[in-house]
């Protein structure tokens, strides 16, 4: 028989882990949504998000309980998940969006300045052909 101490500290992990897999979902859903893949891709992100979602929650059930499942396992990740959605889960996509728009401005200027200085190089190589070419010619 498993302790009540031991319930309820596998209850507190499983809303923990409904707080964290809203997080992680929150997260694809943002970046699914500036993304725009193709149908099939969604498809196969979407069932390695389940593969992955059900890893954590196995494995912190080992580590909470040997693995034994009861209802309280299931009523504790809902609970989490409500909690996220209620209270974080427009801040966090806010965050996650906000993050999203950063890096792509950052790639975007990296970017930039890489193809300026290519072009820039390109120019000087050029010019520095034409010369060396004129000096041998002249």
């Amino acid at each position: 028989m498993v302790s009540l101490n031991l319930q309820f500290f596998t209850f507190l992990n499983m809303i923990i882990i409904g707080l964290i897999i809203g997080v992680f979902f929150d997260f694809y859903r943002v970046l699914r949504g500036n993304l725009n893949l193709k149908r099939i891709i969604t498809d196969i992100f979407d069932l390695l998000f389940c593969l992955f979602t059900m890893l954590i929650i196995f494995l912190t059930l080992i580590y909470s309980n040997d693995g034994l499942i009861r209802i309280y396992i299931f009523l504790g990740v809902i609970l989490g998940q409500i909690i996220y959605y209620y209270f974080l889960s427009n801040f966090i996509i806010l965050f996650f969006s906000k993050v999203l728009v950063l890096i792509y401005s950052c790639y975007n200027k990296i970017k930039g300045i890489i193809v300026w200085s290519y072009k820039k190089l390109k120019i000087l190589v050029f010019r520095s052909k034409k010369w060396i070419i004129s000096i041998f010619k002249g």
